[in-house]
């Protein structure tokens, strides 16, 4: 394997990396939705409490993904023009 072929196989393995990153953001976020306060549920003190300790771990799980979106990102910067994995053009 040469330089560029290096180059771009590394380019490539972090934009799967990327993108299966992104995907479990997003599947966290309409998760995290399902705790937005409903006051027909959030009814009993309990089970709010219950909802909110949940809502905490699905924001640090989120808070985490991002993390490591942004460490993959700034160790395999990609070459301007190609895709970083969010379908966006770096």
């Amino acid at each position: 394997m040469n330089k560029n072929e290096k180059v771009e196989f590394m380019n490539e393995v972090a934009s799967s990396i990327i993108n299966y990153l992104e995907g479990q953001k997003t599947i966290v976020e309409h998760a995290l939705h399902a705790y937005d306060p409903n006051p027909l549920i959030d009814n009993d003190r309990d089970i709010r409490q219950m909802r909110e300790l949940e809502a905490i771990k699905l924001r640090d799980r989120l808070n985490e993904l991002s993390r490591h979106i942004a460490v993959v990102k700034a160790m395999y910067p990609l070459p301007k023009g190609i895709s970083n994995g969010s379908g966006k053009k770096e």
